[in-house]
Formats: C-alpha cells, sequence, structure tokens
C-alpha cells in the first residue's frame, strides 16, 4: 500500500493500537448495554440460554478493530467469514437488516466517542485523529456490507424453499385427475398460502428461470411456476384492473395472457385456455399484444381449440361450394358469409362487400341452388358460418 512507504506510519498503528487495546473491555461494556437498551430485540436474547452471543460477537469486532489499527495487512478471511455468519445468524433469528444496521450505528458512534475521549486525554494531534476516523468508518462499511451478504444468503435460501413449494402446490391444483382437497389444504398451510374460491391462471412467454420480482411486483398471494418450459401464474380471484397494471409492470417485454376466472378446482381448464390463447397470439390470429384478456376472444378460442375438427366441419359445410371454380368459389364464400352476418339482409350485405345489391342477388342465387334446403336449416347453417368465421380468423380463403 502506498501509506506503508510513509515515515513512521508503522510507529503510528503501534502506539495507536497501544492507547486503544487498554480501552477494549470497557468498550465492549458500553457496547453491549447501549445496544440492549435501543434494541429490545437484543435485550430478550440476553436473557436466553446463549445470552453470551451478542457480547462475544461484539468483543470479537472491537478486537478486530484494533488489530487491524496495528497490522492492517493481516489476512481477512476468517474475519469476512465471521461477519457473514453474523448476517446469516440475523436472518436464521428472523430479526430484520434494521436491527442490524442500528446495531452498527451504535457501534460506530461509541467507538467514535471513545477515540475523541483517548484523543483529550493523550493530546493526539489531528493528524492521528483523522486517520483512525477514516479507518474506523472504512471498517464499519465493510463490516456491514459482508454481515448483509450473510443475511441475504439466508433469505435468498429462505424464499427459494418457499418458491418452491409454492410451485409444486401449483402444480398441485393444476394436476388432473384433482388431487384432494385436504391434501390441497394441508400444502397450502405449510406453503403459507390461503387458497381462495375463484382464481385465473396466466400463460406467459417469457425467458425460462426469470423470477421478475414477482414477490414484491404482485403479492404474496400469486402462486408462481417460471421455471417450466410452460410458465404460467395463478392469480387469485377477482382479477382487479390494479392487478392486471402490476402484472404487466413485473413481466415488461414478455406477452401474457390472462385465462378466465373460474372455481380453483377448475384452474386446469382456465391455464388450457390461456395457452391456446397464447399459441394464437403466437399465430397471428390474435393481436400481437403484450396482454391479451381471454374474455375478450371468446368466439376466436372456441372456434380454433380444434383446427382439424373445424377443417372436417369446413369440408362437410362447404362442400357445395367446390362445384365452381377456385377463383368464383372465393367469392361465393364471402358472399355466403357476410349474408349469413347481415341474418339475409341484401342491402347490408351488399354494403359490407362494396358491391350492387344486384350482384349480391346473383351470387345468393347461385348459392342457394349449390346448397339447397341447408340455407334454411338452423343447424347447418349455424355450422356454415361457423366454418366461414375459422376461415376468416385463420386468414385462410375458402378456395379448395
Amino acid at each position: 500500500m502506498e501509506e506503508e512507504r510513509l515515515p513512521g506510519i508503522g510507529a503510528r498503528r503501534h502506539r495507536l493500537a497501544a492507547m486503544l487495546r487498554p480501552e477494549i473491555p470497557s468498550v465492549v461494556d458500553e457496547l453491549v448495554r447501549e445496544i440492549r437498551r435501543a434494541l429490545p430485540e437484543y435485550g430478550r436474547l440476553l436473557d436466553q440460554a446463549q445470552g453470551a452471543v451478542l457480547r462475544q460477537r461484539v468483543e470479537y469486532v472491537v478486537k478486530l478493530f484494533v488489530d487491524l489499527v496495528e497490522y492492517p495487512e493481516m489476512p481477512r478471511g476468517d474475519a469476512e467469514k465471521m461477519f457473514r455468519a453474523i448476517g446469516r445468524a440475523e436472518g436464521h433469528a428472523g430479526r430484520t437488516l434494521d436491527a442490524l444496521h442500528a446495531a452498527f450505528r451504535i457501534g460506530g458512534r461509541i467507538a467514535w466517542r471513545r477515540i475523541s475521549r483517548v484523543e483529550r486525554q493523550r493530546g493526539l494531534p489531528a493528524v492521528d485523529v483523522s486517520w483512525m476516523a477514516e479507518r474506523l468508518f472504512v471498517f464499519l462499511d465493510e463490516m456491514t456490507a459482508l454481515s448483509v451478504q450473510g443475511y441475504r444468503q439466508v433469505q435468498d435460501r429462505v424464499a427459494d424453499a418457499g418458491r418452491g413449494l409454492r410451485r409444486r402446490l401449483l402444480q398441485m391444483l393444476l394436476k388432473r385427475p384433482a388431487v384432494s382437497r385436504s391434501v390441497i389444504n394441508d400444502l397450502a398451510r405449510s406453503a403459507g398460502w390461503t387458497v381462495p374460491e375463484h382464481c385465473a391462471m396466466v400463460a406467459l412467454d417469457i425467458e425460462a428461470g426469470s423470477q421478475a420480482h414477482l414477490d414484491l411486483a404482485l403479492g404474496t398471494d400469486v402462486l408462481a411456476d417460471l421455471r417450466d418450459s410452460e410458465p404460467c401464474l395463478l392469480l387469485p380471484g377477482p382479477v382487479t384492473s390494479d392487478r392486471l397494471q402490476r402484472l404487466s409492470v413485473a413481466f415488461r417485454g414478455a406477452r401474457l395472457v390472462i385465462g378466465p376466472t373460474v372455481p380453483v378446482t377448475e384452474a386446469a381448464a382456465s391455464l388450457r385456455w390461456a395457452r391456446q390463447a397464447l399459441r394464437l397470439v403466437g399465430e397471428g390470429v390474435l393481436p400481437d399484444v403484450p396482454m391479451t384478456v381471454c374474455s375478450e376472444h371468446w368466439a376466436t378460442l372456441w372456434l380454433l381449440t380444434d383446427t382439424p375438427l373445424l377443417r372436417q366441419v369446413t369440408k362437410r359445410r362447404l362442400a357445395p361450394l367446390t362445384q365452381f371454380p377456385s377463383k368464383q368459389r372465393s367469392r361465393l364464400a364471402g358472399t355466403l358469409y357476410a349474408w349469413l352476418r347481415a341474418q339475409g339482409n341484401v342491402q347490408e350485405t351488399a354494403s359490407k362487400l362494396n358491391v350492387h345489391p344486384r350482384t349480391v342477388r346473383y351470387r345468393m342465387r347461385q348459392i342457394e341452388n349449390a346448397f339447397g334446403e341447408e340455407l334454411r336449416n338452423p343447424d347447418a347453417r349455424f355450422e356454415i358460418e361457423a366454418a366461414l368465421r375459422g376461415l376468416e380468423l385463420l386468414g385462410v380463403p375458402y378456395n379448395s
């Protein structure tokens, strides 16, 4: 270090450390008293069987600071492990980082007060006081950072374990045949989750493994499985606009589809619809927007749930058009679809097609001759219109 090459630095370190060592016992006593007074959670700790733990920690920290004043290049591996262990112990004890930070602040305040007293008693020069102050606050920063690392290791492990349990709960809710309600309730209690009456499933198109600050953004009542190849969420119902807004923010840049709100026992059905809609978004059938709500696209989802079946209906119900040439067949199919949607109103049909009403009448005579009685059969008409609607959704003209 640059400082080590300056004349007199080594002597200063030894001299200052020698002044501080006699102060260690009384500083430790003062620190323990003040921490117990200011932080009741540590006061309770000292009333338990392992009441000496806090004193041991405080004594270790104070001695370490004095040792580093004298020997700044001493190995720090054991000290770093100790501070991380302190942080982990706080995490396991269920205390917050606020208590840990407050204890460090108290330590810094008392240590500086004692250094100031030594300065007055020994008449230390300002340069020595400044040098010690710098080391004290660097030491406190490093100690705090290492303890926080240990604390967060515990929190991360607890969070991971909780997420794993909640993922298992979600998987059980989606199982078919359904898992018994008593098993679900027992697992929900273990996960700290309240089973709702209703829920909506969300299908997502995101990078595998993304957590996206889920707990903070959506609340702990949301179940998630984001590690699966087809990630999903369970939102307790009713799903509010505020919830959807937070969902959009949490997964900005992803595609999301909100399934229908159903009884929680039917969560698998809600997810099936959501994944169907997500597939249709990917195929360009539904608009490619960040968030799709299934309830706004019921007809499309219903018609395209089974595309091979739709093709069979199309083949059967539109077979009369195969007698016409391909180009004419497409025009007649479009006219028939517009006429059915206009409930047989020629003027409205002509307006939709941007043709003259006489053209519609001429085409409809051809269509009626081809279909015969089927256009007067309610069931047949329904299937014909459904087939034509499905082709429109798929963007496929009927010309084959």
